[in-house]
């Protein structure tokens, strides 16, 4: 039988990130009575929950860009057979990864 430890939050912030295991570990566990345990803020509960945050990696929003970009990706669409939309978020990530920046000219 497995025990529960009691740490403190400065305790928790100090541990290690999750890996890939833990996380699946953690998606699957059974709950336990929290009849003694108090409650916490949307907040308190991220640092409590690391993986809270990549489960929500996406964030939907609005818009508005050149008809020729929209196209351009639709046609890339058809032919990878990936959603446009998932196009335009890998190619923007990509970006990010790498740090590029904008050409103004």
């Amino acid at each position: 039988m497995k025990t529960l430890k009691t740490i403190t939050l400065e305790e928790l912030e100090k541990l290690p990130p999750l890996t890939e295991k833990d996380i699946e570990i953690i998606k699957n566990a059974k709950p336990t009575p929290d009849k003694d345990c108090p409650k916490q803020t949307k907040e308190e509960l991220k640092k409590f929950k690391p993986w809270y945050e990549l489960e929500k990696k996406r964030k939907p929003v609005t818009i508005n860009l050149d008809g020729r970009v929209v196209l351009y990706f639709k046609e890339l669409a058809e032919e990878t057979g990936v959603s446009y939309q998932n196009l335009i978020n890998m190619f923007l990530l990509q970006c990010a990864k790498e740090n590029k920046k904008p050409q103004f000219s």
